[in-house]
């Protein structure tokens, strides 16, 4: 399979080609996030039917690895339809989202199909008391979409995706390729929502004669809310949670984020089996004033130290328990073994004293 690069908006394309035919794909679309940094998100991962099980995606993650890599980016994320097949790719998962679908009780088939075709309002009344006004996003208010969107994700989480006037645009035509939009509802005048909706095809298999019934859903993909807005009045929960996964791509850059509120040091050994450069041992260390984690990789097994006596590795944790650690997703005793014993109460109190991401919150559009 020959790898080919490509350029679509904003996003890096890996074409995986036989014989001229694209046969796997993956994209890395870029992000900023509200720390600064840019980070790139997996998508539209994809191999032909009778092309699959022949390593092709295994050669494409390998080139987006080394990609991201070489940018020094600290980790990427995905949101997989179905998390059993990254999970060999060292990607975990670090947030859930409660699947929504519209209540088509109160936005039915004809109003949202309406409000599609010409981008026009439409009035929602809920149980005679609360009149919403709902209308698909427009260029003219863009910018007060993005600040709505930011503001609630500053509020709820310290890791989300800072949305700017063009990606909400962005999320819209993404929204509208796939039989849905980007929605603003207002109830006096206030904005207290913003939704994204695709349509989703399904199919259900009769059991007893195997004959297959086709048909589509619309599911809302992501809703922000005001506080005070019931989102029970315009959405049904979903049983199907929608999950984001990580995976850490740089751990020295990755590590360096992570915030100590007094002098942390530590040896410890990562195992990664996929991105080989993340593996060894490392010396993490931090002043006594606090501050950002230092992380420094060394190949021996042992090193010494200022006054030439030897270190060897206080505890061990693999990529993917490193990764949930970091993002809140699990305390240090789950995630880390320490070696000796009697240090396990001490290095453990030390681990969760650090803090990264507590609470992220990554859109799914």
């Amino acid at each position: 399979m020959e790898i080919v690069y490509l350029a679509e908006g904003d996003n890096l394309v890996f074409a995986g080609k036989e014989n001229m035919e694209t046969v796997s794909s993956l994209y890395l679309a870029p992000h900023y996030m509200n720390n600064g940094d840019e980070l790139c998100e997996i998508r539209n991962v994809f191999t032909k039917e009778k092309f699959r099980r022949r390593g092709n995606m295994d050669a494409l993650m390998k080139e987006a690895f080394l990609c991201m890599q070489s940018e020094r980016e600290p980790y990427t994320f995905l949101r997989p339809m179905a998390e059993k097949f990254f999970t060999p790719y060292g990607f975990v998962k670090v947030e859930e989202h409660d699947g929504i679908r519209i209540n088509g009780l109160r936005l039915s088939d004809d109003l949202l199909k309406k409000a599609n075709e010409n981008d026009g309002e439409f009035h929602v009344l809920v149980k005679e008391s609360e009149d919403y006004l709902l209308c698909p996003v427009k260029e003219e208010n863009k910018e007060e979409v993005a600040d709505f969107i930011n503001a609630s994700c500053r509020d709820s989480s310290d890791c989300y995706i800072l949305q700017s006037a063009h990606t909400v645009m962005n999320i819209k035509k993404s929204c509208k390729e796939k039989g849905g939009n980007l929605v603003t509802v207002k109830c006096r005048g206030k904005l207290v929502c913003v939704f994204a909706y695709s349509l989703v095809k399904q199919e259900i298999v009769n059991e007893d004669d195997g004959k297959t019934t086709a048909f589509s859903d619309k599911r809302v993909s992501f809703a922000i809310f005001a506080d005070g807005f019931k989102k029970d009045d315009l959405f049904l929960t979903d049983p199907d949670n929608r999950s984001v996964m990580a995976r850490i791509i740089d751990v020295k850059s990755m590590l360096s984020k992570v915030v100590c509120p007094k002098e942390f040091v530590m040896v410890l050994r990562i195992f990664d089996e996929r991105i080989v450069e993340n593996a060894g041992l490392y010396v993490l260390h931090c002043g006594p004033m606090g501050g950002n984690l230092t992380a420094i990789r060394i190949g021996d097994e042992q090193m010494k130290n200022a006054e030439g006596e030897k270190l060897s590795a206080e505890g061990e944790v693999t990529i993917e328990n490193l990764t949930r650690f970091l993002f809140g997703f699990r305390k240090a005793q789950d995630c880390f073994k320490i070696y000796v014993k009697s240090k396990e109460e001490e290095c453990f109190a030390n681990l969760n004293a650090l803090k990264c991401f507590e609470k992220p919150l990554i859109l799914c559009d």
